[in-house]
C-alpha cells in the first residue's frame, strides 16, 4: 500500500503586493500570513519557494512547523529559492550540495527518509526566464538531475519556476538518462489547472500589463517508488474577491505523489499530508482548478516556431497590443 506525499511550489514574487491592491502598503504587511496560509491549505509535507524576499523568510514565516533546508539565490532575479520539510521529515534530513564547476545551479536539494521507510530526494528550483534562456535551463536542469539521480536514494521529486516553453517538454523529460515524469500530464493533463501564469486575470503587474498565459511552475519525479497523482493549484483565486488582485503574479502548484514502501519503521512518524480537493467548512474545496482559458489567450509556453515577444505582441488582440512587460520577473 502506498502513502500519500503533497509538495507544493509557490514563486511568492517577493511577497510584494499586487498592483491593484486597495491598500498597497497594508497588503505588503498582510503578505507573509496570507502566504503563508494559503499555502498551508494544502497541508503540504514538502514547500518549495522561489522569490522570497531574504534568506530567512520561509523560516520565519512556516516555523516552527517547518524547517528550511537552506536557500539558494536564483541566477536571473535577486530572489530566494528555499525547500521547507515537516519538521519530523526534517529531523531526518540531509542537504544535498548542488555544484557545478562552471554553471550556478539555482535549486535547493535535500534527502529524507519517509514513515514507510523509502528515502526520497526532493528539490526546489528557479531557472532563467525568457525562450532565449532555453539553452541554460537545459544545461542548469541536467546538471541538477545528474546529481540527484546520482545518489543511491534515487526516488527524486523535483519542483518549481522551470520558465519552460512546451517545446522544452520532451528534452527536459529525457534529460540525465530520462524517465522524469511530468505530474500534470501523469495526471490527466487537466487544461484547468495547466496555466500558473494568467494575466489576462492576474493583474499582479497592473491592468494594463500584457496578457499572456504559461505553464512555468511544474513537477517532475522518477524513480521506481514514485506514482504521480495528482496535480492542483492554489493562490488561483482572488483576495477578498477583488478582481484581478491575486496574492503573486503565479500560481502555486500542489502535487500529490504516491510512495511504495521500503520498510515500516515504528519509530517513524506519519504523515500529515492530506487529500487535495477535500471539503472545508461551508463547502469550499482546499484547491479550486483555474477557469478554462478562453480562446484568443496568448501561451507564451505554446509549442510554435517563434516565441520572441514582438511575434506574440502582433498576435494578440489590437486592443491590447502595447506591451508592460519591463520590470518582470519570472
Amino acid at each position: 500500500m502506498m502513502d500519500d506525499l503533497t509538495i507544493i511550489s509557490y514563486n511568492i514574487s517577493f511577497a510584494e503586493s499586487s498592483s491593484v491592491a486597495p491598500d498597497r502598503a497594508r497588503r505588503a504587511e498582510e503578505a507573509p500570513h496570507l502566504i503563508r496560509d494559503e499555502c498551508l491549505r494544502s497541508r503540504p509535507d514538502i514547500i518549495a519557494l522561489q522569490e522570497s524576499p531574504d534568506a530567512s523568510w520561509g523560516a520565519t514565516v512556516f516555523g516552527p512547523y517547518y524547517v528550511s533546508m537552506g536557500t539558494q539565490l536564483a541566477s536571473h532575479v535577486h530572489g530566494h529559492i528555499d525547500l521547507l520539510l515537516r519538521r519530523d521529515l526534517a529531523q531526518r534530513a540531509e542537504r544535498i550540495a548542488l555544484e557545478h564547476p562552471s554553471l550556478p545551479l539555482p535549486g535547493v536539494a535535500a534527502t529524507t527518509t519517509l514513515s514507510n521507510g523509502t528515502r526520497i530526494v526532493a528539490c526546489s528550483l528557479h531557472l532563467p526566464h525568457t525562450a532565449e534562456g532555453a539553452t541554460a535551463r537545459g544545461l542548469m536542469c541536467e546538471s541538477v538531475m545528474q546529481i540527484l539521480t546520482q545518489r543511491q536514494d534515487t526516488n527524486c521529486i523535483l519542483i518549481g519556476d522551470f520558465n519552460m516553453r512546451q517545446k522544452e517538454d520532451k528534452p527536459t523529460e529525457n534529460l540525465a538518462g530520462g524517465g522524469w515524469i511530468d505530474v500534470w500530464k501523469a495526471s490527466g493533463e487537466d487544461r484547468r489547472v495547466k496555466f500558473t501564469w494568467d494575466s489576462r486575470k492576474n493583474s499582479f503587474h497592473g491592468p494594463n500589463s500584457f496578457e499572456f498565459v504559461a505553464r512555468f511552475d511544474r513537477c517532475y519525479v522518477r524513480g521506481n517508488k514514485l506514482e504521480a497523482r495528482q496535480f492542483d493549484l492554489f493562490g488561483n483565486q482572488t483576495v477578498n474577491c477583488r478582481k484581478g488582485d491575486y496574492l503573486s503574479d503565479h500560481y502555486g502548484v500542489a502535487v500529490k505523489v504516491g510512495v511504495r514502501p521500503t520498510a515500516r519503521s515504528s519509530t517513524l512518524s506519519a504523515s500529515c499530508g492530506v487529500q487535495l480537493g477535500v471539503k472545508l467548512n461551508g463547502g469550499d474545496e482546499i484547491i479550486n482548478g483555474s477557469n478554462m482559458p478562453c480562446k484568443d489567450m496568448v501561451d507564451l509556453t505554446a509549442d510554435s516556431g517563434s516565441e520572441d515577444d514582438s511575434t506574440k505582441i502582433t498576435s494578440f488582440r489590437k486592443s491590447h497590443a502595447k506591451s508592460n512587460r519591463g520590470g518582470y520577473n519570472f
